[in-house]
């Protein structure tokens, strides 16, 4: 129904929170962005607005969702543009091999919720953590620890996903 790009733009604003830094992430101005995601909302009918300072959808979903589901199914397949939601400093960057099938970003929301909802709606794959309240409220998703040393690594996935390779390859290359 949509082009990648126009999906990734819409659910990069929801992620991230900033079109400057959805540009940066999918190698598109701010402009191109911005279009990108209104073509996406409008082919499903929904409205992308911004309020009190964060980019909400409004509207029935359902249909959004469905193609989200596609979209995360081919990441998997084809292994390339997976999503982790991660701050990394360049001492801890991902491992090369990684970051060819990793795309990683940190929203401007630190919000454990947010991170939550974001796995729940398939428009991230990962989160990596080390904060202990990881979990809320979805039996959907799990948190996985990866290190113990110097802090408790944690990577929060949906259930569903948790055992797929791209999702191994990270947690072998993270725990080493």
């Amino acid at each position: 129904m949509v082009t990648v790009d126009q999906l990734c733009c819409l659910d990069g604003l929801i992620w991230l929170q900033s079109g400057n830094a959805v540009g940066a992430l999918t190698l598109q101005h701010q402009t191109t962005v911005s279009r990108n995601q209104r073509k996406c909302a409008k082919a499903f009918g929904v409205d992308m607005l911004k309020r009190d300072g964060l980019w909400q959808i409004e509207g029935d979903c359902h249909l959004l969702q469905l193609e989200r589901g596609v979209h995360q199914a081919a990441r998997l397949k084809f292994g390339r543009g997976l999503r982790l939601e991660a701050a990394f400093s360049p001492e801890t960057a991902l491992p090369q091999d990684l970051a060819r099938i990793w795309t990683v970003g940190s929203s401007r929301i630190r919000e454990p919720d947010h991170f939550e909802t974001l796995l729940e709606q398939r428009v991230i794959e990962a989160w990596l953590t080390s904060e202990e309240q990881a979990l809320g409220r979805s039996e959907a998703i799990i948190s996985l620890p990866l290190t113990d040393e110097p802090e408790t690594l944690r990577l929060v996935v949906r259930r569903d996903l948790h055992q797929q390779p791209g999702m191994a390859g990270l947690m072998t290359g993270l725990s080493a």
